[in-house]
C-alpha cells in the first residue's frame, strides 16, 4: 500500500471520528428511537457523546435538565443505550439508562421524580426508583425487571398519613411489569401494573380494621368494600 493511500485512509477515518463526535444529540434522539419511547425535551444541546436535555420528560414523568450520552459499545452491537444523569439541588439526583431496543425500556434507574396527574384518583405525587430495571419486548410484554420503587402520597386519604410512601419490588406478571407496594404498617397496599405502551392499572386497598368512620370516609372517596378492605381501582396511561 502506497504512502499516499495510507494517508487517504487515515484522513477518512479522522473525518468519520470527527463526524461521530460532533453528531447532534437532537438528531440522535430521534434516530435512536428515544423519542418514540416517550423521551421529549424543551431543548436539546450538545453532541451524541456529551449532550444536555433541558426540561426533559419520559412520558408524564418530568426528568428536569439531564446530561445524556449514547453508549458507543451498544451502538457497535446494533443497540441504542442512552445514559442520563441529573444533579439538581432542588429536585435531587436521578440517573439511569434508556434502551431503544433489544429489549426496550430503562435500567439501573435511581432517584426521584414527580408524577404529573398522579394515578387517576390515587393522589400519588412522586416516585422514587431504587436500582429499577423495566424492559419490554417488541410485543410490549414485560421481558425483565429488577429493583424497587416507592410511591409518595403527600395528600391525606380519609385522615391517613401516607407521607412515608408505599414501596415494593418490581416483577413481570402475566406479561406486564408489576409493583406490589405496601406502607410501613402493611395496612395499605397498592398494586401497580403496566405494559410496554405505558397503559397502567392500579388497585389501592386499605384495611380499615372495622373502623366505621374510616369506612364511611373511604366510601365517599370512591373506595369499594372488598375481602381485603376498601379498594379503589383506576387505570390510565403514563
Amino acid at each position: 500500500m502506497s504512502m499516499r493511500r495510507r494517508w487517504s485512509i487515515v484522513a477518512v477515518l479522522l473525518a468519520l471520528i470527527l463526524l461521530i463526535a460532533t453528531f447532534p444529540m437532537r438528531l440522535a434522539l430521534s434516530w435512536s428511537g428515544a423519542t418514540d419511547a416517550g423521551v421529549t425535551a424543551r431543548e436539546v444541546r450538545g453532541s451524541v457523546w456529551s449532550g444536555e436535555l433541558v426540561d426533559a420528560r419520559l412520558g408524564v414523568l418530568p426528568l428536569g435538565t439531564v446530561r445524556a450520552s449514547l453508549s458507543p459499545l451498544a451502538l457497535l452491537g446494533g443497540n441504542t443505550e442512552l445514559a442520563f444523569s441529573r444533579t439538581d439541588e432542588r429536585l435531587g439526583a436521578l440517573s439511569g439508562r434508556l434502551h431503544g431496543n433489544n429489549p426496550r425500556g430503562a435500567s439501573d434507574i435511581s432517584g426521584t421524580t414527580s408524577i404529573s396527574g398522579g394515578l387517576g384518583m390515587i393522589p400519588v405525587d412522586a416516585i422514587r426508583f431504587e436500582g429499577a430495571t423495566i424492559r419490554f419486548d417488541d410485543a410490549g410484554k414485560c421481558a425483565a425487571t429488577s429493583g424497587r420503587i416507592q410511591l409518595m402520597v403527600s395528600a391525606p386519604i380519609a385522615g391517613l398519613d401516607l407521607s412515608r410512601g408505599l414501596s415494593g419490588p418490581l416483577a413481570c406478571v402475566n406479561g406486564r411489569a408489576q409493583a406490589a407496594l405496601a406502607s410501613q404498617s402493611g395496612m395499605e397496599r397498592l398494586t401497580l401494573s403496566f405494559d410496554g405502551s405505558g397503559a397502567y392499572r392500579a388497585q389501592f386497598a386499605i384495611n380499615v380494621d372495622r373502623d366505621p368512620a374510616m369506612a364511611g370516609a373511604l366510601a365517599m372517596l370512591g373506595f369499594k368494600a372488598g375481602p381485603t378492605g376498601f379498594v379503589l381501582a383506576t387505570s390510565g396511561r403514563f
